[in-house]
């Protein structure tokens, strides 16, 4: 089993007083569940799309699994299958397994020097300089390299997601579209829920077998599974003729038994509400006054050579988080799915509309208590964190992913791709709490100290 304990030092530069902290800790499940799981079989280097070189990510596991570290202003909870950093617990300082040429004030750098193999395990050693990593720290944790470069509840943080793998897939559009399509995952039961508009009518919603946690005898990796689906046509017609167009909708799984679809035009939001007992539907029509959004969603129709979903907005938690349009295209939209009165909005300071990457199709999505978006962050008291990029490219999401994607402990699985080519994807989320090291009692970091974190990994029997 592994093992861990941190020492922190401050020491005030005025007087060169020292203050030591010493603390054990929790191994979580990431590593190992990282190291275990292979969801779809995609952890295979199989395909000519391999993204990553798994040894230089991967391995050794202790300069790159726990390369990075995390420190947070208040405690972590203590539970080891608790992977994602909670988004109201402020980051207040992290860094990688290298030395820190940015001008983050929250990176601190790896002691090169000190840090090295030990008999039984590593020694990990970071400095911040009295100008990185102020605030009160409450918790450490330990995360990959990479996450240890930057964090997505920070002004430096950007591209959370590396690929792992994207396994290329049959283009048929039969196959494609159900899985672009993707809204909701049943881990259980192996099963994909997928809903599609097919023309101006009608939407297919489709659940099918997908080998995500299992492989079957029979199941191949490069295409759909053992074809085992039921498909329903679902009538849209009242809902696409109120639309503006009917492929500017978005579908999305909600939280209360029902999915969802909606569309504008002009100033009104268009809601589809879908039963997921019986398939029933309503569609209700809400003016927004003086609001007007930008579309919701894209999709590509049966007349395209391939297959393309484009998300602009979601649902978290019963409230829809749309982009506005026109005078409003600096502003992010909150609007309760249930009651059009219940609405906020959050001014971006940007465009969005305007900042595109030709390989980004998410423009908005969930993450852990997060809502991601290209050079924006919104945690879950809705306070917004801007990316401080250098260019307009920096910071966008997640490459190629079009369907909603699903966690299975640190990995990310998720259907999309480029044009003709459609993958099977696999990302790692690199910010993962690997250890969890709630201090004792929190200690202040202020610009008078330095600070020296030495955090020894051990395998023990």
């Amino acid at each position: 089993m592994l093992k861990g304990k941190s020492v922190i030092e401050l020491t005030d530069v005025r007087t060169n007083t020292k203050e030591i902290y010493e603390d054990e800790n929790l191994i979580t499940n990431a590593v190992p569940d990282l190291l275990r799981l292979n969801p779809s079989g995609l952890m295979y280097p199989v395909g000519e799309e391999l993204v990553t070189k798994f040894h230089e990510e991967i391995f050794p596991i202790a300069n790159k699994c726990y390369g990075g570290i995390l420190l947070f202003e208040n405690p972590l909870d203590e539970d080891p299958n608790k992977i994602i950093p909670p988004s109201d617990n402020q980051i207040i300082g992290y860094a990688s397994n290298d030395v820190n040429s940015t001008d983050a004030s929250k990176r601190g750098s790896a002691n090169l020097t000190e840090s090295s193999p030990i008999e039984n395990g590593y020694k990990f050693v970071w400095d911040f300089s009295t100008s990185q990593a102020n605030g009160r720290i409450s918790s450490l944790a330990l995360t990959h390299y990479r996450g240890g470069k930057y964090f997505y509840g920070d002004t430096h943080g950007r591209d959370p997601f590396l690929l792992l793998n994207k396994t290329k897939m049959n283009s048929d559009r039969n196959v494609t579209d159900i899985y672009q399509g993707c809204v909701e995952y049943d881990i259980e039961n192996s099963t994909l829920i997928s809903i599609w508009p097919k023309n101006k009518t009608s939407i297919d919603i489709v659940k099918f077998r997908e080998s995500i946690t299992d492989i079957g005898l029979n199941d191949p990796i490069f295409t759909k599974g053992n074809y085992q689906e039921e498909r329903m046509i679902v009538d849209a017609k009242e809902f696409f003729d109120k639309v503006y167009y009917w492929k500017e909708t978005c579908f999305y799984n909600g939280p209360d038994g029902y999915w969802y679809g909606f569309g504008t035009k002009y100033n009104k939001l268009i809601r589809m509400k879908i039963s997921k007992k019986d398939y029933s539907t309503t569609v209700d029509e809400w003016s927004l006054n003086d609001i007007s959004l930008y579309k919701l969603g894209d999709y590509k129709d049966q007349d395209s050579s391939y297959c393309e979903r484009r998300a602009y907005s979601c649902i978290k938690d019963g409230y829809l988080y749309a982009i506005g349009a026109g005078n409003d295209d600096n502003l992010l939209y909150k609007i309760n799915i249930n009651n059009p009165v219940d609405i906020s909005k959050f001014d971006l300071e940007y465009d969005i509309q305007r900042i595109t990457y030709s390989g980004e199709y998410m423009y908005l999505f969930n993450w852990g208590d997060y809502i991601l978006g290209h050079k924006f962050s919104i945690n879950k008291n809705d306070e917004i964190i801007r990316r401080d990029d250098k260019t307009e490219y920096e910071g966008r999401s997640i490459p190629y992913l079009m369907s909603t994607p699903l966690q299975l402990g640190p990995l990310i699985l998720g259907y999309g791709g480029y044009e003709n080519s459609f993958y099977k994807l696999l990302f790692l989320h690199t910010p993962y709490l690997g250890t969890i090291n709630n201090l004792s009692s929190p200690i202040l970091k202020t610009t008078d100290k330095t600070m020296k974190i030495t955090y020894t990994l051990t395998e023990e029997e």
